[in-house]
């Protein structure tokens, strides 16, 4: 595809339409411009299912936004995907034929299961997945549940109940009491009921909540506990929050906005309901969905290479590293963790993947100031989309890379790498960058390494030190691990080579 050329995806959503404008570079979706507007369809469905005059006038005036802003795009693949609310009105056709005066490209009303799997697309060319992953997707007036591994979907369903459809029939006054959030729950559990079984039978992994609702209990939590993870306590919790304050202005979190009380009280009914049928204990969030199913199904990404590889590759092509050196470094890191293995003390997967890319990306910076190349790669990285790595992946990976020369600042703490943990990853890098620095022709196998707790200890052949400046790197090296609280020994071995 023409490399000027934009993709774009609308989702007519029962809450939001959302327009994403994105670009394809190297294989990678790169994200140039997106608008949301709260339209509330599902809101103007009436018990015959027939939208309002102005349900639908909220709606095209937000095509005639989308279509001003895409004015300017001169090569453009257009796909535009309709939901819940225009899936089910029995006026939908006038929507979209009104629609057609506005905005000149066609309006794809697309079935439950068909939104399920472009979901699970959205998810799994973006999100790091483990195995096979269950996602459910809380929409306005529907939720999707998909069971895949990879880019192979084994399930996938929508189900009639979302948080726009069970706020208004519960918490239609702004008031979430005990009887209400028990009766939204109850209905939850039976919409649930016919799947319950196949689920079962297929089995996950682990579970990803996606949407907007996902979005407000994940911040809801993070205020409350200091950190996201949604478990089943924590819901429950926050449920038992809402039914005490009854009200929004009792609720005393800041974290949600008062036009989202109810859709969020109506999530957590959905939510708990889940959990429960399921036996679900955590739920992790992605922010990918719908949209970035359209955009990956517009480009000519391929499924054989993981998310995180393609963006690597594409941030590697982007700033121009010197990939012949990296890889270098991560040849050097391999054959140390082929050496901690012969010790017993071989690093885990996860933490060599941190090492990998920290590695292959540590020069990210280089092109904007040599000598601060550590602080400018950092702050890239910390700031980029980077579709395939969790959060916490990226900040770790950033922050590596920001501490691969200079001085060593705080240690990343996290569920996925404790400090001590995070220190021998960036002892392990500082120590195989210095022996490829100058891109020297040096045999990597000679240099070899021993862990004893949190000290490093690298042997060197004597020699080298009289052929060039690596003696004066290391010591270098061993005096600012130590400003950081850090071991490292180095020793010259007498060895010819």
């Amino acid at each position: 595809m023409n490399e000027d050329c934009h993709l774009v995806a609308i989702d007519l959503g029962s809450n939001s339409f959302h327009l994403i404008v994105a670009r394809e570079l190297t294989g990678c979706i790169q994200t140039v411009f997106t608008n949301k507007k709260s339209v509330r369809l599902a809101s103007g469905l009436d018990e015959n299912k027939v939208l309002s005059e102005e349900a639908i006038q909220r709606g095209l005036d937000c095509l005639a936004e989308f279509n001003q802003q895409l004015s300017g795009l001169t090569c453009r693949a257009v796909r535009i995907v309709a939901t819940y609310s225009l899936r089910v009105a029995n006026n939908s056709d006038e929507f979209i034929e009104r629609a057609k005066a506005i905005f000149p490209h066609p309006i794809e009303v697309i079935s439950g299961e068909q939104e399920a799997k472009l979901i699970y697309q959205g998810v799994a060319h973006t999100y790091p997945l483990k195995g096979t992953t269950f996602v459910m997707d809380i929409g306005g007036g529907s939720t999707e549940f998909v069971i895949g591994k990879r880019f192979k979907i084994k399930f996938a369903q929508s189900l009639e109940m979302g948080s726009r459809s069970f706020a208004q029939r519960y918490f239609d006054k702004g008031e979430v009491t005990r009887k209400a959030m028990r009766q939204a729950q109850f209905e939850a559990r039976q919409t649930l009921a016919p799947i319950v079984e196949e689920c079962l039978q297929l089995g996950w992994k682990g579970v990803l909540g996606t949407s907007g609702s996902y979005k407000s209990i994940k911040q809801c939590i993070l205020e409350l506990y200091g950190d996201s993870h949604i478990t089943e306590k924590r819901v429950r919790r926050l449920i038992a929050q809402f039914v005490g304050a009854k009200t929004f202005d009792k609720l005393g979190l800041e974290s949600i906005e008062e036009s989202r009380f109810e859709l969020t009280a109506a999530a957590l009914a959905i939510v708990s309901s889940f959990m429960d049928e399921f036996a679900i204990k955590s739920i992790n969030v992605c922010t990918s969905a719908l949209r970035e199913g359209v955009l990956y199904g517009l480009s000519s990404t391929e499924e054989d290479m993981a998310p995180r590889d393609r963006t690597v590759n594409n941030l590697l092509h982007l700033h121009r590293i010197d990939q012949v050196f990296s890889k270098r470094v991560l040849l050097q890191l391999q054959l140390f963790n082929q050496q901690l293995a012969e010790q017993g003390k071989a690093l885990d997967e996860m933490h060599f993947m941190f090492l990998r890319y920290a590695a292959l990306l540590h020069e990210i910076g280089i092109n904007i100031h040599s000598k601060k190349r550590q602080h400018h790669g950092a702050y890239i990285l910390h700031h980029s989309d980077m579709p395939g790595f969790s959060e916490q992946g990226q900040e770790i990976i950033a922050t590596m890379v920001g501490d691969h020369r200079g001085k060593i600042k705080q240690a990343v703490v996290s569920d996925m790498i404790t400090e001590s943990e995070y220190y021998q990853l960036v002892q392990l890098l500082r120590v195989a960058i210095i022996l490829t620095l100058g891109r020297r022709d040096f045999p990597l196998q000679l240099a070899k390494i021993k862990l004893d707790g949190d000290k490093l200890q690298l042997d060197v052949p004597a020699v080298l030190f009289k052929e060039n400046d690596l003696f004066a790197m290391l010591q270098k090296e061993v005096a600012q691990q130590h400003k950081a609280g850090l071991t490292l020994k180095v020793i010259a071995e007498a060895i010819e080579l």
